[in-house]
């Protein structure tokens, strides 16, 4: 180094020990800075991942499951499969629908079960109700002769173990008594996938 340069160097203006105690808070101050920063940045590389593959898995668990990409067939309108108190059989809802009267620890349980998840089946939006005959609140609502036999209305509501009632803006309609009216009404109406006879045997 030539002697020139080295006067140069010398001729340096020295920074104050102040001064120096500030430039290196400020460099620490930016260093932390950068810290955060990168902090920042990495957390938001790790949430954006973890986003990433929880959406992937959506995806192919939608996939798999048939939720989505499949095209949805148009479902009816579901069929109330609703236990429902004999005295309230005339006013759950205004149209048409039925009710299906059994006992449902009966003989005819089996049967009866068989034909009420016809109506399931059924292309139509037939809606159904079920009443319990063997339940002691509907008891009194059981006829034991075909005599006895009232659906005039809910007051003198008397049916056999089993009876489907159609049901129109609170007035019955049509009344199918003893399992082989309602089966042979499920057949002809409903068109189940079971015959009479396999439902019958």
């Amino acid at each position: 180094m030539s002697k020139k340069e080295e006067k140069k160097k010398n001729n340096k203006p020295k920074l104050s020990s102040k001064e120096n105690k500030r430039r290196l808070k400020e460099l620490e101050k930016q260093a932390k800075l950068n810290e955060d920063n990168y902090e920042m940045v990495r957390l938001f590389k790790i949430l954006l991942g973890v986003i990433g593959a929880l959406a992937i898995f959506g995806l192919i668990f939608a996939y798999f499951h048939g939720d989505i990409f499949k095209k949805k067939e148009k479902v009816q309108e579901e069929i109330q499969n609703i236990e429902i108190m004999a005295g309230t059989a005339f006013t759950k809802q205004s149209g048409n629908y039925y009710v299906l009267f059994y006992d449902f620890n009966g003989e005819n349980k089996e049967l009866m079960e068989k034909v009420h998840s016809a109506f399931g089946r059924s292309n139509s939006t037939m809606k159904i109700f079920k009443v319990n005959l063997g339940s002691e609140l509907n008891k009194s609502y059981k006829a034991n002769t075909s005599e006895e036999v009232n659906t005039s209305s809910n007051k003198d509501l008397k049916v056999l173990d089993p009876t489907l009632l159609e049901i129109t803006d609170g007035q019955v309609v049509k009344v199918y008594s003893g399992k082989e009216e309602i089966v042979n009404f499920e057949e002809s109406t409903i068109k189940s996938d079971n015959s009479s006879s396999d439902i019958l045997a």
